[in-house]
């Protein structure tokens, strides 16, 4: 990797998140690995048991861990490269809103459709949610050629990575679909830095964004209830 270090000092919640990432990394590999499955759930892994009795938090501590060396270099050479670009689009404190907030659907997506035994975890819940951002540029600013071009320019990028997730074994789909769908909603709840959104956009999405968290509370609540 070509590590620009000036274009992470430009953005620097990206650096951060990059360095919370890699830090929880290496604490994972010293204190029992990072994919030691007992470790993996005492650092906070998506388990959809212990979602339900009460560790919620686990839908946003999972975005901050990693299961192998090769899962947390492809999502910070991923954060790397498009991290960036969307934090300056957006603003530092919206783009890490956003990033949260994709992080947070996409594991409430695997809480409802999930498997009830998998453990899951990844920084990617909330990169999807970058190519999210990237259709919402094409859906929210059609009269913008500069920014319907680069939402466009995702395509080819999104329908590969959808294909690979499909395809691979080991990849949990659901946590990339959840997280892709937020992004696409807050694309439509926080406008691009120095551009508006019309009302009635932010307010249906703020909305459709409350209204699924909750659907996919109760799917997931439910299935659970099954076993």
């Amino acid at each position: 990797m070509n590590m620009n270090i000036k274009k992470l000092g430009e953005t620097k919640v990206t650096l951060v998140l990059m360095i919370v990432n890699i830090a929880v990394f290496i604490l994972m590999s010293l204190t029992g690995g990072s994919e030691n499955i007992s470790n993996l759930v005492r650092y906070g892994a998506m388990v959809k048991p212990l979602v339900h009795d009460g560790q919620w938090w686990r839908i946003l501590s999972a975005a901050f861990i990693h299961i192998g060396f090769f899962h947390i270099m492809f999502n910070m050479y991923f954060l790397y490269n498009i991290g960036p670009l969307f934090e300056r689009l957006y603003g530092s404190i919206n783009f890490l809103i956003i990033y949260l907030l994709a992080g947070v659907m996409g594991n409430l997506f695997t809480y409802a459709f999930g498997d009830v035994s998998t453990v899951s975890a990844g920084a990617s819940t909330s990169l999807y949610g970058m190519f999210g951002l990237a259709m919402g540029l094409m859906i929210n600013y059609k009269d913008d050629a500069v920014l319907r071009g680069l939402g466009a320019s995702f395509i080819s990028i999104i329908v590969i990575n959808l294909i690979y997730s499909l395809l691979a074994p080991g990849i949990g789909i659901q946590g990339h679909l959840g997280g892709f769908l937020a992004g696409v909603l807050l694309a439509g709840i926080f406008p691009v830095v120095n551009r508006n959104l019309p009302l009635t956009t932010i307010v249906i999405s703020v909305a459709a964004f409350v209204i699924l968290c909750f659907l996919f509370i109760r799917i997931g609540n439910k299935s659970i209830s099954i076993y």
